[in-house]
C-alpha cells in the first residue's frame, strides 16, 4: 500500500510542476471575488511548505513543525520551490530505512494536503476561466 501512495503522490508532484509551469506572475496573484479565497501563490505556498515540513519529520519519524521557503511568488521561483521541495519529500522517503506508524501516518497526511489542494486549485483555475495541466487527476 505505501508504495501504491507514494506513485500517487508523485503523479501530484507532477500535476503541481505542470500547472506552476503553464502559469505567469499574474495569474498567480490572482483571486476570485469570493470571502477567504486564496491566490494560487497562496496555495502554493502551503504545499511547499508542508512538503518541506513533511520531509523533516519524515526523516525524524515525528513531527517538527511547519515552515516554508517559498517567500517570493514569481512564477520562476515558485517552479524552483515547488520542485525542490518534491525531491525533499522523495529524499525523505528514501532515507527512511525503517517505517514506522507515524511514518506512515506523516505520508499519508502529506497525500491528503496534496490532493485537498489540488482540488481547491482546480476550483481557482475554472472559476478564473483558466486551462489546467493534463496531469489534473480531478478535473
Amino acid at each position: 500500500m505505501r508504495k501504491a501512495l507514494i506513485g500517487a503522490l508523485k503523479l501530484r508532484f507532477q500535476f503541481y510542476n505542470d500547472l506552476v509551469s503553464a502559469t505567469n506572475d499574474v495569474e498567480l496573484g490572482k483571486k476570485l471575488d469570493m470571502p477567504k479565497h486564496k491566490s494560487l501563490a497562496e496555495h502554493l505556498w502551503c504545499v511547499v511548505g508542508a512538503r518541506e515540513s513533511y520531509a523533516r519529520a519524515l526523516i525524524a519519524g515525528e513531527w517538527k513543525g511547519f515552515s516554508c521557503s517559498l517567500n517570493e511568488f514569481s512564477q520562476s521561483i515558485c517552479l524552483e520551490k515547488i520542485s525542490s521541495s518534491a525531491d525533499d519529500v522523495v529524499g525523505a522517503i528514501e532515507c527512511v530505512s525503517e517505517w514506522t506508524i507515524v511514518r506512515d501516518e506523516l505520508l499519508l497526511t502529506l497525500a491528503e494536503h496534496e490532493v485537498m489542494h489540488e482540488g481547491q486549485i482546480i476550483r481557482h483555475m475554472y472559476g478564473l476561466e483558466s486551462d489546467l495541466p493534463d496531469s489534473a487527476k480531478w478535473a
